[in-house]
């Protein structure tokens, strides 16, 4: 592994903190840069390029083919001109606090920066740090030398374009604290790792220039992290053929990579899914240790509870991600004694609940039980008692239930584990009278959903206890028996392009310029239109179910949404 050094700095004293603990795996080669510490400049002389060029004659000279590249600040830029101009000896490359090219605000506050004089006046400690690391090789006056060389080429180098960094083939990981004083106010790190195909972005919030030594836990989990994943050609094969075909697991897992001893470790949803990994490599070990979640025994259930919160991990401090309602099947991928992991299967929405929400039952019984569903709770809530007439639950609108016997005044469901609730005859809706999504059905499910302005958002949310914004449109398109993908982002792919003026009904999408660099956008964000500029949806900004307009004179105009609105979308 190769550390490159920022400027004015040495090997020693930019990374004197992270040597010992990756030389526990790694073999570190720690230089001076050309012109810096116990390094001579006989020419006087200060480039990216040369100092490339200096680090490539010393990976060959030491006897190495490739190494893992690591590059702070100025050392950032050696690197990238590494990973451009010499990608033979590139393993992989950590690009942090670098720039791809000089911006405006680079050549004005620099030279002052770098000016000896305001150094001397203003940053003494700088001063005296560059005379104890340069003085013994270079002489007492040789600080002022090296900040005039340095600035000389920062205002004036690199220059790299989007095409040349598209040219780049070897793995690399960006890295700029949110506030790096020098490179976070033009978005360098994201302007590189944009173009750069495959590359890797971290930006610690609350950081600055100096990653490795504000956060250096943080920051060695970061780089080994990387270097795990793509630090050999099979391994980064694996992560770019994810990146390319499997790259939303929202759509199926695929984590898959080769340890030091050959064999294939990690999580995989199908079995098709391993075998695309096996043909990534050019030899597997018998001993193999790839999990294949869903295959022929894999079991199934039924949703037992009137909502369960799908989390990202088994813990109930976990992420939210989504929310299963009584009765929806799921395949059981992992099962514990307190929590299950599960895909469900009409949205493929994959997480952890308690195994205690979970009937199992086959796949038979699971598709027989949904075909029995002949009603859905229209109701906001629906109150259901035992057998002896205690209230125990409340069932979500837009719940598929089984009645089994019904009269005017009360309808008795069956659970999928058999159990015989009772609800009122007037919270529900037989599927032959429920709306489909004509404009007559759609104004009776607005009038459904109007009731919920004022619910809180939930992030996950899925039921009347709370929405978030993808939760309630899938939940106004299940109501009339149709079935969308779960996010907003995967709604907006998936339905019919709205052309003309909205109508009532479809959805209005939202979504940021990624990075704010004006390369695209990303859906982060849908609305249910209502007709005439007007929508209702769920949003963190009030804090639930609220009513907006893109008609500027309307009291509920939100620029925002009015700025950063993508487009309508159509299911029928």
């Amino acid at each position: 592994m190769l550390l490159i050094h920022g400027s004015t700095q040495t090997g020693h004293s930019c990374w004197n903190k992270v040597v010992p603990l990756l030389a526990e795996k790694y073999h570190v080669i720690l230089p001076d840069c050309r012109g810096h510490g116990q390094s001579n400049n006989p020419a006087m002389t200060y480039s990216f390029k040369e100092h490339a060029a200096d680090m490539v004659s010393l990976i060959r000279e030491l006897g190495f083919e490739r190494v893992h590249i690591v590059g702070h600040s100025n050392g950032g830029n050696i690197a990238l001109v590494m990973l451009v101009e010499y990608p033979d000896v590139v393993q992989t490359c950590v690009v942090q606090a670098g720039n791809a090219w000089v911006s405006p605000d680079l050549i004005e506050k620099e030279p002052r920066i770098f000016d000896p004089e305001v150094v001397a006046r203003e940053d003494s400690l700088w001063m005296e740090e560059m005379i104890a690391l340069h003085s013994p090789t270079h002489g007492l006056n040789y600080w002022r030398d090296l900040l005039a060389l340095t600035v000389k080429e920062i205002i004036s180098e690199p220059n790299y374009t989007p095409a040349d960094l598209q040219k780049v083939s070897r793995p690399a990981l960006i890295v700029q604290g949110e506030f790096d004083r020098v490179n976070a106010f033009n978005k360098h790190a994201q302007f590189i790792a944009r173009y750069i195909p495959a590359a890797e972005l971290w930006i610690p919030s609350g950081i600055g220039h100096n990653v490795q030594d504000e956060i250096l836990k943080d920051w060695m989990e970061h780089i080994t992290g990387f270097l795990a994943r793509r630090g050999t050609n099979v391994n980064d094969r694996l992560h770019r053929y994810k990146l390319e075909h499997h790259s939303d697991e929202r759509n199926g897992i695929f984590d898959v990579r080769m340890d030091e001893y050959g064999i294939l470790n990690g999580t995989v949803l199908t079995e098709g899914m391993y075998a695309e990994a096996v043909s990534l490599v050019e030899e597997v070990l018998a001993a193999d240790q790839v999990k294949i979640l869903l295959n022929p025994d894999t079991p199934w259930a039924l949703i037992n509870r009137p909502v369960e919160d799908l989390r990202s991990q088994p813990s109930v401090l976990a992420e939210r991600v989504s929310q299963a309602r009584m009765g929806e099947a799921a395949c059981v991928l992992e099962s514990g004694s307190e929590w299950s992991q599960i895909r469900l299967e009409h949205d493929g929405y994959i997480g952890w609940l308690h195994t205690a929400s979970l009937f199992i039952c086959g796949a038979g019984k699971a598709e027989s039980y949904q075909r029995g569903g002949n009603a859905i709770v229209s109701a906001s809530q629906a109150e259901a008692r035992d057998d002896a007439g205690l209230r125990i639950q409340k069932i979500p609108f837009a719940t598929l239930v089984h009645v089994v016997e019904s009269d005017v005044e009360d309808s008795l469901i069956q659970l999928p584990d058999g159990r015989i609730w009772q609800v009122k005859t007037s919270d529900l809706l037989s599927l032959d009278q429920r709306p489909r999504p004509t404009p007559e059905g759609i104004s009776q499910t607005l009038e459904l959903i109007r009731r919920f302005c004022g619910v809180p958002y939930l992030w996950g949310g899925r039921t009347p206890y709370g929405y978030d914004c993808s939760g309630l449109s899938g939940t106004f398109y299940a109501f009339m028996g149709v079935a969308i993908p779960r996010d907003a982002d995967q709604q907006f792919l998936v339905g019919a392009v709205v052309d003309d003026e909205p109508q009532p009904g479809d959805l209005l999408f939202f979504g940021e310029d990624e990075g704010g660099l004006d390369i695209g956008f990303h859906i982060t964000h849908v609305a249910i239109s209502l007709g005439k500029g007007e929508f209702i949806h769920a949003n963190s900004t009030d804090w639930g179910i609220s009513y907006n307009s893109f008609d500027s004179a309307n009291k509920q105009y939100w620029a925002w949404l009015d700025k950063n609105y993508r487009g309508a979308r159509r299911f029928r």
